[in-house]
């Protein structure tokens, strides 16, 4: 009865009868009163003179009643013109306006919800741009080391170990580039739901152990132990997508691992479910970005080494 009583249509309906009844009644009052002859008129002829207090009647009540239509219309599209605007600035660009609208009704459900739609696009807003902020970072930093040692490859003096250790350090970046921009494209194709499912049967115990692998320099050059326990499960899906899950969050667990420590990879399947974890003794991630792990553009910042992880979650 509550969300009936609320609906705007109802409140609409309501105002209407009651600008009718009061319009009525004292367009008939008005004419009752400032006409002191009534009994006259009247009687001239009992047709004729009801017809002019008809007349009269309908007239005044139709003049005040679209006065107080007027008044009340401008009351009710008032949160309209209001919404309106502040959609208006939405569209500028500017995230901060709120509608300023409390109300059970559908006006008042809608101004909610838009507020709550404006804030989720100031958060992405944020994220977007500290997203381009880092990446440009990432990229500006193997470029510059690039260029920094083909300078140095020019001297004609250059030792020739030098030269091999200045060449292996330009491939390395050169691949980090890459690896860079190929994320970029994935995040842009995944986005745009452009990769299209290439479902296969594999392995997934061989291909998390061939994952691993790929980061066996990083692994012996901190110490680290790798504590592995994986059972043998076969899955069918997107082989190389699947793997770049791998990728990131073995390479995470050893990039945040300190010297020494230990790295725990574990894959277990029940009747419905194929449960992986893979676990470091880092520094761990914070309660509040917990939270925001699998939003759009989401970075999060190594607090130790002041450096940002760009890609590590992206993982589909």
């Amino acid at each position: 009865m509550k969300k009936f009583t609320n609906s705007i249509r109802v409140k609409f309906t309501l105002i209407f009868i009651s600008i009718l009844c009061f319009a009525c009644v004292t367009s008939l009052s008005f004419v009752l009163i400032a006409t002191p002859n009534l009994s006259e008129i009247v009687s001239m002829s009992d047709e004729k003179g009801i017809i002019i207090l008809l007349i009269l009647t309908v007239l005044l009540c139709a003049v005040i009643g679209s006065i107080l239509m007027v008044f009340a219309t401008k009351f009710i599209s008032k949160p309209i013109k209001h919404i309106s605007d502040v959609t208006k600035e939405v569209a500028k660009g500017n995230f901060d306006v709120r509608i300023q609208y409390k109300s059970d009704d559908e006006i008042g459900i809608l101004a909610e919800n838009f507020n709550l739609m404006t804030e989720e696009l100031k958060n992405i807003e944020y994220l977007r741009r500290d997203f381009i902020n880092n990446v440009s970072h990432e990229f500006k930093t193997p470029i510059s080391s690039i260029k920094g040692f083909v300078e140095l490859i020019k001297d004609k003096n250059l030792p020739e170990e030098k030269f091999d250790e200045y060449t292996d350090i330009i491939i390395e970046e050169t691949n980090r580039l890459s690896n860079l921009s190929s994320n970029l494209l994935r995040i842009s194709a995944l986005e745009n739901k452009t990769i299209q499912s290439k479902g296969k049967n594999f392995s997934l115990d061989e291909q998390i152990r061939k994952s691993i692998l790929l980061f066996e320099e990083q692994w012996i050059k901190k110490n680290l132990e790798l504590d592995i326990n994986l059972e043998s499960v076969n899955y069918e899906g997107d082989e190389e997508l699947v793997q770049q899950i791998w990728i990131n969050l073995i390479g995470n667990a050893i990039k945040f691992s300190h010297n020494d420590g230990t790295v725990h990879i574990s894959m277990k399947q029940d009747d419905k479910n194929i449960i992986v974890e893979v676990r470091d003794e880092g520094i761990g991630i914070s309660e509040k970005d917990k939270s925001r792990i699998f939003d759009i553009f989401n970075i999060f910042r190594n607090t130790q080494t002041k450096s940002f992880n760009v890609f590590s979650l992206f993982i589909g």
